[in-house]
């Protein structure tokens, strides 16, 4: 019988100095759900009780336990990476690519429309500026005819007064 009772306060001790999963994550406030979590998980065994997966680390970013630095439930995660994040969102969304493609084809269809209604105005343009180009062009041909008349005028108005 003492056998026995020696073996058990030997197990009993050695059972004292293993530590605790709980013991690796300190008391702190913020980390009571992951102690209390680890304090009941089961020791021997690949087991996830009701799905939940242990997770012994600590995060760079919050200083808590139970996820690591970029994981959902930090709650630094979309402070420090909006863009990013706004673009992996945008990016895993299956309805992106349509609305891209969307987005594209209007695009290219005002341009179509844009450079059409350009050609059109450059050509009704072309059509009145060469119509009034060439007004202009003998308006100017008259008005040169009539100030060379006059200088001949003068010149021969001149030359006869000075016979």
């Amino acid at each position: 019988m003492d056998v026995q009772m020696f073996f058990f306060i030997l197990l009993f001790l050695f059972q004292e100095d293993e530590p605790k999963p709980e013991d690796c994550i300190p008391d702190l406030p913020g980390n009571e759900h992951a102690r209390d979590f680890l304090a009941h998980a089961p020791t021997r065994g690949l087991w996830m009780p009701l799905g939940k997966e242990v997770k012994v680390m600590q995060c760079w970013r919050c200083k808590q336990y139970g996820h690591r630095t970029g994981d959902r439930e930090c709650p630094y995660f979309i402070k420090g990476n909006q863009k990013i994040e706004q673009f992996r969102v945008a990016h895993e969304d299956p309805m992106y690519g349509l609305l891209k493609e969307k987005a594209n084809e209007e695009k290219q269809m005002r341009i179509q429309q844009l450079k059409k209604l350009l050609e059109d105005s450059t050509s009704e343009d072309s059509s009145d500026s060469s119509n009034d180009s060439r007004e202009k062009s003998k308006k100017k041909k008259k008005k040169k005819d009539k100030k060379k008349k006059k200088k001949k005028r003068k010149s021969s108005h001149r030359n006869s007064d000075s016979d």
